[in-house]
């Protein structure tokens, strides 16, 4: 690993110190922590401000559309003005919201600093990854990502437990505390440790950024794609977002029930992603997409049929969005790198707006579940089973609107930006 960089941009003839990984982990993490970490406390979070669940369900929705939003600006103002600048004022907005949060006095109160929360923490999220192409040749960067990707992975697997507990022994306004203490940290450690790795700032382009953007939504491979991969994690937030509600109102369960459950399709999600790296050079991406549709979507099936004959309980909730999570691990890193395929030269473009893409239909997602009724798990089986469904169409559409002569090549696994465990972008080439 480097201690030191030069630029290879022009006019790039500074050199600086390469940044921590360990830093740049803890950047990225921070945000899907700070996600993750209040689902289980919702059912708590509407007895406390007493409001019902359409509407305390904002705290999760808005946090979703925050970070969508920043995900297509954040690159393009950190061209123009920085890494390190951009990042501390996001972090420094992130701890703005997190105090907000922790002394919210109003469910009001509570969304908005939940929201500027999600705008900087967001900006942790898309910094990280373009400080470590900035700094690091592809071998170290590739252990970059893998570091990333690791911590990205264990943030929200690990985040919904210790949310629970701490609403149980101390309160949630405890959860806010931690998030906190845990954003001074690595805003303190970004100002001391972090140099600037943007030597060469480059000038905002407007008008090239929304021809970009149009480019791809105007490919119906690209546009099938993003829409697969937005609907499979729009599934996973809808899960997250009704399971609280289930386990606390319909078979009194205690937060921390939620924080261990779900931690079985997190494993699950990581052993779909094993069997993706295994198989992905003998199956090809287009394969794995539509292998990893087929299991979720038959997962599906089998939570429709378990709801309709057997009473409601915790592994009704839990095995099916296990076995789900097997078919997201598969596709997932797939459909990104398919995705991004199609447009090679715009690669970067096409991640932030597939980022977008994830987020929105989550949030809005959660939006739906939240409106309909949460006396019988009704309402969650149908929208989750709704969007897997959409999700194995999606896929079917791009894998056939895909030109053999585009048809990508994985050239590595990653999780992708959403879903049981968030990460960042998978890697592709053109064939």
């Amino acid at each position: 690993m480097p201690a030191a960089f030069v630029s290879s941009r022009p006019g790039g003839n500074r050199s600086v110190s390469a940044p921590s990984l360990i830093l740049l982990a803890a950047i990225t993490a921070i945000g899907f922590c700070a996600l993750h970490i209040v689902v289980p406390v919702l059912p708590l979070l509407a007895r406390s401000f007493d409001v019902g669940p359409a509407h305390v369900q904002l705290v999760l929705t808005l946090y979703l559309a925050g970070i969508a939003g920043g995900q297509l600006v954040y690159g393009p103002v950190s061209d123009r003005f920085g890494r390190r600048p951009v990042l501390i004022a996001g972090l420094v907005m992130f701890l703005a919201g997190t105090l907000l949060c922790g002394v919210a006095w109003s469910l009001a109160a509570l969304v908005v600093g939940r929201v500027l929360e999600a705008i900087g923490a967001c900006a942790g999220i898309v910094l990280g990854r373009a400080i470590i192409r900035d700094v690091y040749e592809r071998e170290a960067a590739a252990r970059g990502l893998a570091l990333v990707m690791l911590a990205m992975t264990l943030a929200p697997a690990i985040s919904p437990a210790v949310g629970a507990y701490l609403a149980e022994w101390l309160g949630w306004r405890a959860i806010f505390a931690l998030l906190g203490v845990l954003g001074a940290v690595v805003l303190a450690m970004t100002v001391t440790r972090l140099s600037e790795t943007n030597l060469s700032p480059a000038r905002l382009n407007l008008v090239g950024m929304i021809g970009a953007y149009t480019t791809l939504l105007r490919s119906p491979a690209f546009a099938g794609f993003a829409l697969c991969s937005a609907c499979s994690s729009a599934s996973w937030f809808t899960f997250c977002a009704s399971a609280p509600y289930l386990l606390s109102e319909l078979m009194g369960r205690p937060p921390s029930t939620y924080g261990l459950m779900i931690l079985l399709p997190m494993a699950c999600y990581m052993l779909g992603n094993a069997a993706a790296a295994r198989f992905a050079l003998r199956l090809g991406s287009l394969r794995l997409v539509l292998c990893g549709r087929a299991v979720a979507f038959s997962a599906a099936v089998v939570m429709v049929l378990w709801y309709f004959s057997a009473e409601l309980g915790v592994w009704m909730l839990f095995v099916p969005i296990a076995l789900s999570s097997i078919g997201d691990g598969l596709s997932q890193p797939a459909a990104m790198a398919a995705g991004l395929s199609t447009h090679p030269r715009l690669a970067g473009t096409a991640s932030g707006l597939m980022g977008f893409l994830q987020m929105t239909v989550a949030a809005f997602g959660t939006f739906i579940v939240a409106i309909l009724p949460h006396d019988t798990a009704l309402g969650m089986v149908a929208v989750v089973g709704g969007f897997i469904a959409l999700a194995l169409g999606f896929g079917i559409f791009a894998v056939h609107r895909t030109p053999g002569s585009r048809r990508p090549v994985l050239a590595g696994i990653a999780p992708p930006q959403t879903g049981p465990a968030q990460a960042g972008p998978a890697t592709a080439e053109g064939s």
